[in-house]
């Protein structure tokens, strides 16, 4: 085990060292990736910024071009045409000269032509930005009334092809994301990626709005397109380690570099060539596989990248992490990425851990072979010692046997091994041992069953005793039990009074609840037939009555029918509730409305003694919480409960009432709340209230505040506080001599198991 225990030792901690090595390495990747990233951005940053600074610059020419009157060469002047469907275009090409189109959109006159060959000036210096700079493919001059003046040239037949003959520029992002509404601050713009409408490609542009004389008309933009393709193969070219690639990637997300290793992680194939199928009347962008906020595997990456200007995070491609760093190229927003498989980064690390592991097995086989020929010889030394073992204690177990069958006299043994010898000497002084006690528990049990036979005498004579005195105890338990029974049945008495004045009670109320019903049913009934009739005597009196009199007069049929047919129900509802109750069926536990249950047997309880005593009025205030809802109840159980605390209630603010002054108004508070799991009932009254001393003896059976000869039995709260009980909750009273009595019901809540 501790040779185990030093390889285990030797393992862990090579591990805690490639461990930290991990961890170094990743740091120092760290750093360096974003080391990169900020590098490249830069560089890439500087030359976009030298592009956004020619757009400043032809911006700047542009604005002049407008004010500064030109007159061109006669070449220049002999190159222009107006074509059938009116859209005025240069015709030829001639060196160092820009193209032109002006859209059939505006009607060309004289003041288009000189504003057309007024920005032949411009030639030279979009020459020089498309000739001088690197990245810059094209550049162009877009007027508001839809003028297109571009370099390099292009044919006119061309152009048609790849825009159609209504070329509007403006329904372009190189054209209105450079407008007072998208740019307010008049700065250069980075359009995303899209399609050229002049057959380059996929392309990005720098576009800066024109506003001659620093008005507040926009009169065009100027623009600088790079081609994707040339910024592809700059951030290609990027000598990155650990097999890394670099992405370039627009601030709206889209891709807008990728190399042939990006597009196997991220499953895609560049889009480095357009075919141009038809014209282009609209912006095409790269679809939105390109976008990786729009892509599952890139939008966490995404998120990271829009909320921190650069940073790194693990991006999970293929199936294989991926250390991705960014940081952002100035002026543009754009993300440069530098992407690094993690298995590249860490392939030295895990290659030492390997090394370690396999000197780590060949250790403990070495260790299993030598304790496989350690315990060959251990096992032929023990089997040489067996035989000097096994006669001696053949021995000893025969002389055990003989000992445990009675035979305590052994001869003593003698062994040439001292450990066996000292054995033998313990069995033999063990079995002269065990000889003197079994003489001795020969004794002992001899005298106990004497003592026994004693024993037995004293028993039998204080059995007789016993019986003597039950036989007088079994008399006047007689006795009791008899008083006891004479007990019971005056209590059941007293209860079953109890429960047939509860249902008096109730069957008053329900009565009462009836005639409304009732009522309803015969006035409906009533007023059915005399529609009836008028509905037959119209028939007869006017053969060719409209038929939308008689579809009015069956509305009205239709809406009694309904009213009698809803108070119907709510009366056979009542019968059926009355019943069940005269009948004692308690039901299961079912979901019950908290708010209805307690204004149904308000109304029972309240109709009820109006009934006993006709001339009662009673303010009742409902404090009800709807977000009370459900509980888990016997309807009818809890009702009586309701029944039982209303009753009392009015009873208390009737008596307070006889023996007050008029000013006393008689008022009963419902209050329903929710306190946690538990959903809280309390019917409170502005009666006499209890006296202190006699407020905990109020739930005790038979127990009454009442006057006697009122028909009170004292077991209205007693059973309600039953009730309570085996629904799972809590009856308690609160109460203040001459103030108030608070009567208040917690139950478990409906959503409660």
């Amino acid at each position: 085990m501790i040779e185990l225990a030093l390889i285990a030792a030797y393992l862990i901690t090579n591990s805690v060292i490639r461990d930290q090595n991990i961890t170094t390495l990743q740091r120092l990747a760290t750093e360096q990736l974003q080391h990169i990233a900020q590098q490249q951005a830069e560089h890439i940053g500087s030359q976009l910024a030298s592009v956004a600074y020619n757009t400043e610059l032809l911006r700047y020419h542009a604005e002049q071009a407008f004010v500064t009157p030109f007159i061109p060469d006669a070449q220049e002047r002999s190159r222009y045409a107006l074509s059938q469907d009116g859209t005025f275009y240069t015709t030829h090409d001639l060196p160092g000269r820009a193209g032109l189109v002006y859209s059939r959109l505006t009607r060309i006159g004289e003041p288009e032509r000189i504003k057309a060959l007024q920005f032949a000036q411009l030639d030279p210096l979009l020459k020089s930005l498309v000739e001088t700079h690197p990245l810059v493919t094209q550049v162009y001059v877009l007027t508001a009334d839809h003028m297109d003046r571009f370099y390099p040239y292009r044919e006119y037949k061309e152009v048609l092809e790849w825009v159609g003959a209504d070329y509007n520029p403006s329904t372009y992002s190189y054209y209105f994301e450079a407008d007072a509404t998208h740019n307010p601050e008049r700065k250069v713009v980075w359009t995303d990626v899209y399609v050229d409408t002049a057959g380059h490609g996929w392309l990005t542009s720098a576009a800066a709005p024109l506003y001659p004389g620093r008005g507040d008309h926009m009169e065009g933009v100027v623009g600088l397109d790079i081609s994707v393709d040339r910024i592809t193969r700059q951030v290609l070219q990027l000598d990155l380690p650990w097999n890394g690639y670099g992405m370039l990637v627009g601030r709206r997300g889209t891709i807008l570099a990728l190399p042939a290793q990006g597009e196997r992680d991220w499953g895609l194939k560049d889009l480095t060539q357009y075919a141009y199928q038809e014209p282009i009347r609209n912006d095409i962008f790269r679809p939105d596989t390109f976008n990786l906020f729009k892509r599952e595997d890139g939008h966490a990456l995404g998120q990271h990248m829009v909320s921190a200007h650069h940073g790194l995070q693990t991006v999970t491609l293929r199936g294989r992490n991926k250390q991705v760093a960014w940081s952002t190229v100035k002026g543009t927003d754009w993300k440069l990425l530098v992407v690094v498989d993690e298995a590249d980064i860490f392939a030295e690390a895990y290659a030492l851990n390997r090394r370690i592991a396999r000197v780590g097995l060949g250790m403990i086989a070495g260790l299993i072979l030598f304790y496989a020929l350690f315990f060959v010889w251990l096992y032929r030394k023990v089997r040489r010692m067996s035989t000097l073992l096994a006669e001696p204690l053949l021995d000893l177990e025969s002389m055990m046997q003989r000992i445990g069958q009675g035979e305590y006299a052994q001869p003593r043994p003698t062994y040439s091994i001292t450990e066996l010898q000292r054995t033998g000497e313990g069995l033999f002084q063990m079995g002269q041992s065990l000889g003197q006690s079994n003489a001795s528990l020969h004794q002992a049990r001899t005298d106990l069953e004497q003592l026994n036979m004693e024993l037995e005498e004293r028993i039998q004579h204080r059995t007789r005793e016993l019986e003597m005195a039950n036989a007088a105890l079994n008399q006047e338990n007689t006795a009791k039990q008899a008083l006891i029974k004479e007990l019971q049945r005056t209590q059941n008495q007293l209860i079953q009074s109890e429960k047939l004045a509860s249902l008096a009670q109730l069957a008053s109320g329900i009565a009462h609840e009836l005639k409304n019903p009732l009522n309803f049913i015969n006035n409906m009934s009533e007023a059915n037939i005399e529609l009836a009739q008028e509905l037959e005597r119209t028939l007869q009196e006017r053969p060719q009555v409209s038929l939308s009199e008689v579809r009015d007069i069956i509305t009205d049929l239709k809406q009694n029918a309904t009213v009698v047919h809803h108070h119907g129900v709510r009366a056979d509802h009542i019968i059926r509730s009355m019943m069940e109750h005269a009948q004692g069926r308690s039901g299961a536990l079912e979901p019950t409305d908290v708010e209805a249950l307690v204004e149904q047997y308000l109304k029972l309880t309240y109709a009820g003694e109006r009934v006993r005593n006709p001339g009662l009025e009673v303010t009742f205030v409902r404090e009800f919480d709807p977000a009370v809802g459900k509980i888990q109840a016997r309807s009818q159980e809890l009702g009586r409960v309701l029944q039982n605390l209303i009753h009392n209630a009015i009873d208390a603010v009737s008596l307070k009432q006889r023996g007050s002054t008029n000013d006393y108004v008689p008022t009963i508070t419902l209050r329903t709340c929710r306190e946690g799991g538990n959903i809280i009932l309390q019917v409170e009254d502005n009666g006499p209230g209890i006296p202190k001393d006699i407020q905990g003896r109020i739930f005790e059976p038979f127990f009454t505040t009442k006057p006697p000869g009122g028909g009170n039995t004292g077991l209205g709260l007693s059973l309600s506080y039953d009730i309570v009980k085996l629904h799972g909750g809590s009856l308690t009273v609160e109460s203040e001599v001459g103030r108030y009595t608070r009567f208040t019901v917690s139950l478990p809540a409906g959503d409660r198991p």
